[in-house]
Order: structure tokens, then sequence, then C-alpha cells
């Protein structure tokens, strides 16, 4: 059977419309030097403080303020609240691209990994959305 094309692989290339000189060419962007570029950003910085000094209200006396209660800071790395641990046991490998999406948007980049979630709906409602490539771990730490 006898190929249309020619022998080795050659073909005719089609002709490409002229273009304008202008068009060829499109001109490179030219930033500006670091030295400049940080000098403008610390000129655009004193005159926000400037702006914020001059419209802050002077007070003629001092107020007493009572002291404020803050809810106890969750330790280092963990979310406030509730939480969940959440593991991979399942690979993304093959799974469709927004089942890839759900496993990155958790945090999750291989199998047997684990990361801690806050335990709300949005996060329960992502790891029901992948259930064959993900499960909710005991939690000894939870609040």
């Amino acid at each position: 059977m006898s190929s249309a094309r020619k022998p080795g692989g050659a073909r005719r290339k089609k002709p490409q419309p002229a273009r304008t000189p202008a068009a060829r060419k499109a001109p490179k962007r030219r930033t500006a030097p670091a030295a400049a570029r940080a000098s403008a950003r610390a000129a655009t910085a004193a005159a926000a403080q400037v702006a914020v000094a001059a419209s802050a209200p002077v007070a003629s006396t001092p107020v007493a303020s009572a002291p404020v209660a803050s809810a106890p800071a969750a330790p280092a790395g963990r979310p406030a609240g509730r939480t969940i641990v959440i593991e991979q046991y399942g690979s993304g490998i093959g799974c469709q691209l927004r089942q890839k999406k759900t496993l990155r948007a958790l945090g999750l980049r291989h199998p047997r990994h684990r990361v801690v979630r806050p335990d709300n709906p949005a996060v329960r409602g992502m790891v029901n959305a992948i259930p064959h490539l993900v499960r909710i771990v005991e939690d000894t730490h939870a609040a």
C-alpha cells in the first residue's frame, strides 16, 4: 500500500502570512532595578504612615480600659476548636481531576500522609467526596 506522504517524512510547509516589523518582535518589558523598587516601596509605606497618623484622633485624657479576656490559644501548628485527622490511604493516580484537586485542597500529598483540619461542614464534605481515598483517623488531641 502506497503512502500519501513523501518518503522520509519530508512535508511541504504551509506559507506563513507576511507580518509587519512591529508584529515580529514585541518590545521587552524592562523592570526597574531592585534599589529603585525598594525606595519606591519605602516612599509608599511612609506616605501611608503619615496618612494614618493625620487621621488618628488625639485623646486628651487617658481612657482606662478593662483587660480583655481572650480564648486560650491552640498549640502551635494546630487549628483552634474541634479538629479531625485525615489520612490518605489511596493514591490519586488514575482518579478524576476533581478528586485530585480535592486531595490537594485538603493538603494531602501521598498515601499514609496525615493532616489536621478543623471539624466543620466544608472539610467533612471534602472528605465525603473522596471516601475511597481518605479516612478520618481517631484524634487523641481533639479539644
